[in-house]
């Protein structure tokens, strides 16, 4: 995860923490909210077996599978426009990342097997924060503060005493 991601989800965190400030924030019956990033999604679909977890094998598996899948013409490499659309297609869209240049450290526009293959393992590794060789559902979700009951409708304040 880059360090742009890393940035804005504590942000987010800390932001709904600091609007979380009420009974709801206290209350342990309140729902948890929680966030999945596209790359966890995509890591998640690695899970061959059915076991509820990703090994290493299995990702590296679908690391080949995506980039077979993103290399549309078949020439070993992926350009900007196919990196989009395979971002589009498998991540939801290209403007939530991972980015190109995440992939693309040299910045030739041009994102090799091993570039392709490196940037995954990355992520890999920094979901696997128990260094178990494998990714458990719990390490794929990140807590971003818990849920706050709905508040109640406030009426627009009137203008009482205004003189003309």
């Amino acid at each position: 995860m880059s360090f742009r991601t890393i940035a804005v989800v504590a942000g987010a965190a800390l932001a709904l923490t600091a609007c979380g400030g009420g009974r709801a924030a206290h209350d342990s019956t309140a729902p948890i909210r929680a966030l999945l990033s596209a790359d966890a999604l995509m890591l998640v679909s690695f899970d061959a077996n059915g076991d509820l977890s990703v090994s290493r094998d299995e990702a590296e598996a679908g690391f080949a599978r995506e980039f077979t899948r993103a290399d549309a013409d078949g020439n070993g490499s992926l350009s900007p426009i196919e990196f989009t659309n395979w971002s589009n297609l498998v991540l939801g869209g290209s403007q939530i990342g991972p980015y190109r240049l995440d992939f693309d450290r040299n910045v030739d526009n041009v994102i090799t097997r091993e570039e392709f293959d490196t940037e995954m393992r990355a992520r890999f590794s920094q979901y696997d924060s128990d260094e178990n060789g494998s990714l458990s559902r719990t390490e794929f979700v990140r807590l971003v503060g818990q849920a706050r009951p709905p508040a109640p409708r406030r009426e627009p304040p009137q203008d009482i005493g205004r003189q003309r």
